[in-house]
């Protein structure tokens, strides 16, 4: 037999998450919904985004619809309409989705934003440009630095040791926590266990510098084609002529050397110093 009292008060607020089982009614669509004024339910005084909005809102989305209750109710509920409509779906209530996240292309471009302030063409195609969550729209728009644009930090899995590009020198590795954030999107490429390694792979041809030793020459003899004679491998006065690189051939003596490398113009190789 039906009670003749309520059996609880009316809810001041009215929930974001049905209060019941799903009924065989459709349910809200899948995926990114705009805010649109309701002006039916609720006394008319609040924007929704559960895809219902009606047909000649959807046909026009630039002038009905907005990417977060805020913007919708300053909108459309300006003046004293306005702290009713934004109670419609209270910001600090963990199971309203109040705001949605877009591409800040045309600001820092550097991450997902949810200001309400999205280029008016991003409203006519909602459903791609509009993310639920900031994680959401950083996978979408900026998975080469997912980690920068949600400004998280995941495991270092692959070490500590990345390249310093962009800092004072240009071929060294740091492990300074301090790591651009690009980086941790490809773990596998920049980042190594040890300074050694991370010097080989992204400083293979200053290597020495990159560990920061001091390099001995070899004391042989290699051609230097700026001076057109023949130095030896070491670093001081003449007849040094600097370290040699992997790819110099070096040989036992100078006039070998000469003879190899400079046969046309032996003379002048052997007399000429470095």
């Amino acid at each position: 037999e039906p009670s003749s009292e309520p059996s609880s008060e009316p809810s001041s607020m009215p929930s974001c998450s049905p209060s019941s089982a799903p009924t065989e009614s459709p349910s809200k669509p899948p995926g990114v919904n705009l805010f649109y004024p309701d002006w039916v339910n609720n006394g008319g005084e609040g924007c929704r985004n559960d895809g219902d909005e009606p047909d000649y809102m959807a046909v026009n989305p630039t002038d009905w619809l907005s990417s977060t209750v805020e913007a919708c109710c300053k909108k459309f509920f300006a003046g004293y309409l306005f702290d009713a409509c934004m109670g419609r779906y209270p910001p600090d209530s963990d199971d309203c989705n109040v705001m949605l996240y877009y591409p800040d292309w045309e600001g820092a471009n550097k991450g997902c934003i949810n200001d309400g302030q999205e280029p008016y063409y991003m409203l006519s195609n909602g459903k791609y440009f509009f993310s639920n969550s900031i994680e959401d729209c950083c996978k979408k728009f900026y998975e080469w630095d997912f980690y920068g644009c949600t400004g998280t930090m995941p495991d270092l899995t692959n070490g500590e040791y990345y390249p310093d590009w962009l800092g004072s020198s240009s071929s060294t590795c740091l492990n300074d926590n301090k790591l651009p954030k690009y980086m941790l999107s490809n773990q596998q490429w920049y980042l190594s266990k040890t300074l050694k390694d991370c010097c080989e792979t992204h400083f293979f041809w200053d290597v020495n510098k990159c560990l920061g030793s001091t390099v001995v020459g070899s004391g042989k003899w290699y051609v230097k084609w700026d001076v057109n004679t023949c130095v030896q491998d070491c670093s001081g006065a003449s007849p040094c002529g600097g370290i040699a690189e992997s790819w110099d051939e070096t040989f036992s003596d100078k006039n070998v050397c000469c003879k190899s490398k400079m046969w046309w113009d032996l003379r002048g190789c052997r007399t000429r110093s470095a």
